[in-house]
């Protein structure tokens, strides 16, 4: 059995502050009427088929499961006729060790809405029965890749699916956005530009209260929603944060978009931050050809990437960072940026 390599003392502590319980739920604030503003992005929130647990096919994993489970599935965007990959991990614990060839169960709210379609029992990858790096993600064990152009290719719109471990009940869910031609996208980072400050995910993961958002934060981004704009939110976390993160930007009131992490344990920092972020821009324009219309960030590797990646310089736009912004705007109040940039478009995407 492959495990990750062990994270640094701070980070299982963290990991395990993590899991010893949800953060509280709260009500997000009701986004203002705008007249002419698009359809919202559909929250895809059905409750998922219930999940009976049936045991596991080997001993080991049962081992591997008595640790709280850290599963997590990839966000995508995607072309109506282009590759579509639902890709997650199953792991456990501190450690992120993964739980290998073990069934899967996956369905699909096709559309955010109607019922769940079964899509079918999966065995999770192993040291001997790795998948080809796909999407750009490795294989280490533990991970499902699902081909979803194979007879289950998905139409325009917003689309969710959901893996249940058949061993334990436990699950993980993806979200997939497939674009129309001609869709526009804003990428935003979130550690200090949409949350209170760089650090306040550490605050929250050790017991504290969950960040706040910077004002006006979550304002914003309804109002590029609002606009027409699909939200591409990538930060540099590590991939087990994937579900805690979704859950903030819900309860902080964002509007429901395509949310990318790195692939390891510890997160990137600083130059290694700028590359991720850099690396899933390509991605995202060799998938879908799409450079992002607008772009938010609060550091010099924000900085980079934007610029890297094409992005307008007077549509990247930088929360309270000093130095050189490469022709960026910068700014500190999200509720005095130009509304022009938010007005309502002439068409809405399918």
């Amino acid at each position: 059995m492959r495990s990750a390599p062990l994270a640094p003392l701070a980070l299982a502590a963290l990991s395990l502050a993590a899991c010893a319980g949800a953060p509280p739920v709260v009500a997000a604030p009701a986004p203002p009427d705008r007249a002419g503003a698009c359809p919202p992005r559909p929250a895809c929130d059905a409750p998922p088929p219930a999940a009976l647990p049936r045991g596991f096919r080997h001993s080991r994993s049962r081992l591997v499961a008595s640790g709280w489970p850290r599963h997590r599935g990839r966000d995508l965007f995607a072309r109506a006729d282009g590759p579509q990959w639902a890709i997650a991990k199953f792991a456990y614990g501190p450690q992120d060790d993964d739980l290998e060839d073990e069934d899967v169960e996956a369905y699909l709210l096709r559309g955010c809405s109607g019922a769940w379609e079964r899509l079918g029992a999966f065995r999770t990858s192993d040291d001997d029965h790795l998948h080809p790096t796909t999407e750009g993600i490795p294989d280490t064990g533990g991970r499902l890749y699902l081909d979803l152009t194979a007879g289950r290719r998905l139409e325009v719109g917003r689309h969710r699916v959901h893996f249940a471990v058949v061993g334990d009940g436990t699950s993980a869910d993806l979200f997939i956005e497939v674009l129309p031609p001609g869709a526009r996208v804003a990428v935003t980072d979130i550690d200090g530009t949409l949350t209170s400050s760089e650090g306040a995910m550490i605050g929250e993961l050790l017991g504290g209260s969950p960040p706040a958002a910077h004002p006006g934060a979550a304002g914003a981004m309804r109002a590029l929603a609002d606009s027409g704009i699909y939200l591409f939110y990538v930060t540099a976390r590590p991939e087990w944060l994937a579900g805690n993160t979704r859950v903030w930007l819900r309860e902080r009131g964002f509007p429901p978009g395509i949310l990318r992490t790195t692939i390891g344990v510890t997160g990137a920092f600083g130059r290694a931050a700028a590359r991720y972020k850099t690396i899933e821009l390509g991605w995202l324009k060799a998938r879908t050809g799409i450079v992002p219309s607008f772009g938010f960030g609060n550091m010099p590797s924000d900085v980079a990437t934007y610029t890297a990646a094409g992005i307008a310089p007077s549509r990247s736009y930088y929360y309270k960072l000093d130095g050189d912004l490469r022709g960026g705007v910068g700014h500190d109040d999200y509720r005095r940026l130009d509304a022009a940039l938010f007005t309502p478009p002439a068409a809405c995407p399918p």
